[in-house]
């Protein structure tokens, strides 16, 4: 009886409920599309002569959101303004919102002229003034093509006073319907606020509006990398046209044609749950009719989602072929051989890609992740430092930052981190869980179950959040919901042996002591180098009175690592079990 009481003390003692695990560092973000931002001096001039019809016809919009439009009709005092509809969408009857011209002048926008076009991302509004504005001369869409240059200009949230003018070239104008007309495809340079803003061919004509740019996808793998789109949709002023004919303004109900159909529906399907086989079928299509490293990098980025690393590094290369110096296939080749376990190939991808282009706030942020992983915890820190530098809306530069604090064992600077990430993009679920571990760590357990409420409400299925809210409860006590949550874990990934091995624990602690043999034995077959399994089944057997079955599992742990357990034998009264043969 002594030998079991002193085995069963220490097993409870000894048996920690493991460490929360990190869904990893935000990530590392994948560049979907070639950036190519070279501006031809043969057009420079007429550039610079397209960039003052820019600054004249764009405004900034200020309301519930802010973004950019663009004067396109002078009726007497009253002027009209085309947007973006998601940039005034969420404004309620009544509120103000303010209309910024080239002048600088605040105008009050008239209540009640918002009006959405169709189902179409654009919207006109109205203000009245009695001062002299440009309004934009309504060009053809139509007459822009692949790889002929275009003109973006919007007023970004970083630097919302200061008007942003960036060159690039055409990658798509389709003619095929796309959701809520997204049929440009363009590869300049934006950021957020520019929503709404002017697209302009080299004439000066306003021929569509900015509406999406390039998304900074991110892919939860242990490590939070990202993936870049590189390539920017807008909606061609064509729907505008019909608009003012009083024709219906819908999305043509067509088939894809050409090249150009293609590229703008694998674009469009890169945001939609379960796309990879489509990507990869249009991707096909697309580069059948034209080979461009926009086409390989998005099926790539398909290629990757669906876990074929090395198909997603080769159509890399072949994008890289095509332009050796596109910065975005650098990016997303690092980000596939970071998910194939090689941070140091990922690094010197990373490191290339920045060489290419010094501003690129993601390829500093998926650095961080590889030095992180490499040991260099202070490199991490000074490239998630730069990353936000360049660009203090990237949110995953801010959870990566919160997981390498959380790793030095700052939890507070942690979750100031996270925090900041979820400010910046609400539906960021790693975010709440990694803030919900630095929450543990903090011992503040009851927001650390709202913070995993809040990741599996938006929708995350990840074994490692039930397993990690499952140890919450199980400090707090709880064993049956600690239970429960490890079930779940086990229902998603049912061979995950730690969720087993801390289901065996919480079950001796609830007295269920043959379930606890069952889970350590499941996880030992799983692993069989889980010292932490050995050590649960120790302390059962030593509940059950088998002190030489629990001896051997407590040596067995000890062997396999368990400092724990090679503590407890070390210890006088421990002498029987040491002596045990």
């Amino acid at each position: 009886m002594k030998a079991k009481g002193a085995l069963t003390a220490a097993a409870l003692s000894l048996l920690p409920l493991g460490q929360p695990l990190l869904l990893g560092t935000a990530g590392i973000t994948t560049a979907t599309t070639a950036v190519l931002l070279q501006a031809l001096a043969a057009v420079a001039q007429d550039a610079s002569a397209v960039a003052k019809v820019a600054k004249a016809i764009t405004v900034r919009i200020e309301g519930a959101t802010q973004g950019s439009g663009v004067l396109v009709k002078k009726d007497g005092n009253r002027y009209t303004v085309l947007t973006a509809w998601h940039v005034v969408s969420s404004n309620r009857p009544g509120e103000e919102v303010g209309i910024y011209t080239s002048d600088g002048q605040d105008h009050q926008l008239k209540q009640g002229s918002i009006q959405r076009l169709g189902e179409i991302d654009m919207a006109v509004l109205t203000f009245s003034s009695s001062g002299n504005y440009e309004v934009a001369s309504i060009g053809d869409a139509k007459t822009v093509q692949y790889d002929d240059p275009i003109y973006v200009a919007g007023f970004p949230l970083a630097n919302s006073q200061n008007l942003r003018y960036e060159t690039g070239d055409v990658v798509a104008n389709a003619e095929v319907g796309i959701d809520q007309g997204y049929q440009l495809l363009y590869d300049n340079k934006t950021a957020a606020g520019m929503s709404g803003g002017v697209l302009l061919n080299a004439d000066g004509e306003l021929i569509g509006l900015h509406g999406r740019g390039e998304k900074n996808e991110y892919a939860s793998n242990g490590n939070e990398v990202s993936m870049k789109t590189g390539v920017n949709q807008g909606v061609p002023i064509s729907y505008y046209k019909l608009f003012l004919s009083g024709s219906p303004v819908v999305v043509a109900n067509n088939t894809a044609a050409n090249a150009d159909d293609y590229y703008a529906q694998v674009l469009a399907s890169a945001n939609k749950k379960g796309r990879e086989q489509t990507m990869v079928r249009l991707a096909d299509q697309a580069l059948k009719l034209r080979k461009t490293g926009f086409a390989y990098i998005m099926r790539a980025y398909a290629k990757n989602d669906l876990g074929d690393y090395q198909g997603a590094i080769d159509d890399q290369n072949n994008a890289l072929e095509i332009n050796p110096d596109n910065a975005v296939a650098y990016v997303n080749r690092g980000l596939a051989r970071s998910n194939m376990g090689d941070p140091k190939s990922a690094l010197s991808d990373f490191s290339k890609a920045i060489k290419i282009d010094p501003a690129n706030a993601m390829a500093f942020s998926n650095r961080g992740v590889s030095k992180q992983a490499l040991g260099d915890p202070q490199g991490a820190l000074d490239d998630y430092n730069k990353a936000i530098k360049i660009d203090p809306r990237n949110a995953n530069a801010y959870a990566n930052r919160g997981v390498n604090k959380g790793d030095l064992g700052d939890y507070q600077g942690a979750i100031a981190d996270y925090s900041k990430a979820i400010g910046i993009n609400p539906q960021h679920s790693d975010a709440y869980y990694n803030r919900g571990i630095a929450k543990l760590e903090s011992k503040d357990y009851q927001g650390a179950i709202a913070d995993y409420n809040k990741a599996i409400r938006i929708g995350t299925q990840n074994a490692r959040i039930y397993l990690n809210r499952g140890l919450v409860y199980d400090n707090l006590g709880d064993y049956q919901r600690a239970i429960a949550d490890y079930n779940k874990a086990i229902e998603l990934d049912p061979q995950y042996a730690l969720a087993y091995v801390n289901r065996g624990l919480a079950k001796i602690k609830s007295g269920d002591i043959q379930g606890a043999i069952a889970d350590s034995n499941k996880a030992i077959e799983l692993d069989p180098r889980m010292a932490k399994a050995y050590a649960n089944r120790g302390a059962a057997k030593g509940m059950l009175d088998d002190a030489k079955g629990g001896c051997a599992d407590f040596k067995k742990a000890a062997s396999l690592g368990s400092q724990l357990a090679a503590q407890w034998l070390n210890r006088a009264d421990a002498a029987w079990c040491r002596n045990m043969r």
